[in-house]
């Protein structure tokens, strides 16, 4: 099973990512090194990942908390806010 993880520097900001993204059962784990990770099971559906990405895209937007780092399959990358 393929996971997303999303890094959140508190537990507040993971708190947020977790609400908006409810709907794909995400996990909040504290990182050893410190920090939070909010980590999504997929399923292997293509359709999953791009609802799941709109999702986190519109929660970087709205909350002004900043970019969001996305790690899938072994590769990072960033989502930044959209411009107003």
């Amino acid at each position: 099973m393929q996971t997303l993880s999303i890094d959140a520097s508190t537990q507040e900001i993971a708190q947020g990512l977790r609400a908006c993204l409810r709907d794909f059962s995400p996990e909040v784990r504290r990182k050893a090194e410190g920090g939070y990770q909010v980590v999504v099971s997929l399923r292997g559906n293509d359709a999953e990942i791009v609802a799941l990405l709109s999702a986190l895209q519109r929660h970087v937007t709205e909350q002004g908390d900043g970019a969001a780092r996305v790690d899938l399959a072994g590769r990072s990358y960033t989502l930044h806010p959209e411009p107003v």
